[in-house]
């Protein structure tokens, strides 16, 4: 379980109370051109690629023909081109993906080392406009992005989604990573925050309700599974690969289960503890399975929580168990866990 590592509980703490630095430098950043970049990345994407302009972005998958997420992006529109980050958990079957259905004569992707930084925090803003020597986090919007030049290295700064928070991240060449990182660690260390793992980060991903490829989701689930609909779908675009499933699920069906939120309650003395709220776990209601922990955590605020898959009909507030005819420790929890998080102005 994350959240018991040396640290965590307090930088968890800055990245609520304060601002923290967070290197996300395991995401690949990629390169797509061409001259019907655009129009390629629209047929293969959930979301709405043809309403963005330049400097604005969004949350979106790729799928199979059978509408099975093979990987999940932040989609940035250029000048020049779009970047696809994602997370390294997906690169594999993104990059196989890519081979398959983006045919080069009309758009070519590559990678590029290109690296990102994330401010996190309440004054993250403040936190940025004072490594830049001046205001340039006014008037972004969520996904949205500006180039910036700071002591002589160019830098693309892009507003994070409403539901990471408040925070910016910063996308920088391998070649100026060091020297962006520390004069962000000093703006961030003058507003009384610190640089942060990837630990405390998980805590907070999970009571935000995020889902990450790899750890709660994969190509075994279908997208709506994963409870982004409203962030990652759009139901009007037209086709894409894997539309017809999706389009036939969200107007004539449903899924069987769901992306929730768990939370392991007190338990007495004969049923099961914290050592078995661990990923992968089965859960139960009498002997039948009716849901999966994908990513659990002990939370400062909230105890012992996760994110997973329970059936639909497991609505919150319901109780499962660990094991077959078990104990019911385990509550179905609506997300984000904290309300406050989802509607904070970003």
């Amino acid at each position: 379980m994350t959240g018991n590592e040396p640290g965590s509980w307090a930088q968890h703490h800055v990245l609520v109370e304060s601002v923290g630095l967070l290197d996300e430098g395991t995401r690949t950043i990629l390169r797509v051109s061409g001259d019907r970049a655009g129009d390629m990345l629209h047929g293969l994407v959930t979301n709405d690629v043809k309403r963005l302009s330049a400097g604005q972005g969004l949350y979106t998958f790729m799928l199979t023909p059978k509408g099975r997420p093979v990987a999940e992006m932040r989609l940035l529109r250029l000048d020049a081109g779009f970047w696809m980050d994602m997370p390294a958990s997906c690169l594999e079957s993104g990059l196989a993906h890519l081979r398959k259905y983006l045919p080069p004569i009309y758009a070519r992707f590559e990678e590029t080392d290109t690296r990102r930084l994330g401010v996190v925090g309440p004054p993250a803003a403040a936190a940025i406009d004072a490594w830049a020597g001046e205001s340039v986090t006014e008037g972004l919007g969520p996904l949205e992005a500006r180039p910036l030049e700071v002591e002589g290295r160019e830098v693309l700064l892009a507003r994070r989604e409403v539901i990471e928070g408040p925070g910016f991240d910063l996308y920088v060449s391998a070649e100026d990573r060091e020297d962006v990182r520390s004069g962000l660690a000093a703006a961030v260390s003058g507003l009384g925050g610190g640089a942060v793992g990837p630990e405390a980060w998980e805590i907070l991903r999970v009571e935000r309700g995020i889902p990450v490829f790899g750890r709660d989701f994969s190509q075994e689930d279908l997208a709506q599974e994963t409870g982004q609909d409203s962030r990652a779908i759009s139901f009007d675009k037209g086709c894409y690969t894997g539309q017809e499933v999706v389009a036939r699920i969200h107007f004539r069906g449903h899924v069987n289960r769901i992306l929730r939120g768990l939370r392991l309650v007190e338990p007495t003395d004969d049923s099961p503890g914290a050592a078995t709220f661990a990923a992968g776990r089965p859960l139960f209601k009498g002997d039948r399975e009716r849901g999966l922990l994908t990513s659990p955590v002990d939370s400062p605020r909230f105890g012992h929580i996760a994110l997973g898959l329970a059936r639909t009909e497991i609505e919150p507030g319901r109780r499962l168990a660990l094991e077959p005819s078990g104990a019911e420790v385990v509550e179905i929890m609506q997300l984000p866990f904290d309300p406050v998080i989802g509607s904070t102005p970003t």
